[in-house]
């Protein structure tokens, strides 16, 4: 007999600003067009003990503060709540993949908007592809991104 699997609704309670630190490097002089900055992107989550909630963390760092036009640091914290609460081996699928795509969207304005007001055109950052695979669920899973930032 195959083996059914219930899927979990995943419900976002509580959103927070954790960290948001946003610097402009007066120094930096255009030479180009374009200019490379890269974009950190780390998860990571675990779940309470009763199973149906859990909390996840998504942090992002753009640039360099010496050698780009700026540099941008920001983490959102997330509690959500899972009915039914998934199995424990399905709990690493919602911390890798199901809870970054849901936060990133609030990431991805924040960026935009914190760029615009900063004077630059507003950054969009494509989304990553949150991997399925990854060892452990309490593990923190870095993500780096190729971008170009166009002034």
């Amino acid at each position: 007999m195959p083996m059914k699997y219930l899927q979990s609704t995943a419900e976002m309670i509580e959103l927070r600003l954790i960290r948001s630190v946003f610097t402009i490097n007066a120094d930096f002089s255009l030479t180009e067009e374009r200019v490379a900055i890269g974009v950190s992107i780390k998860n990571n989550g675990e779940f309470l003990d009763d199973g149906q909630r859990a909390h996840f963390v998504q942090s992002l760092k753009i640039g360099d503060p010496t050698l780009t036009p700026f540099f941008l640091d920001v983490e959102f914290s997330v509690f959500f709540a899972l009915s039914p609460a998934p199995l424990p081996l399905e709990r690493s699928h919602y911390i890798n993949r199901v809870f970054p795509q849901l936060v990133f969207p609030y990431l991805r304005e924040y960026v935009a908007e914190t760029t615009r007001r900063g004077g630059f055109s507003p950054l969009i950052i494509n989304p990553p592809l949150f991997n399925e695979d990854e060892e452990t669920e309490n593990a923190p899973h870095p993500q780096t991104l190729p971008l170009k930032f166009l002034h």
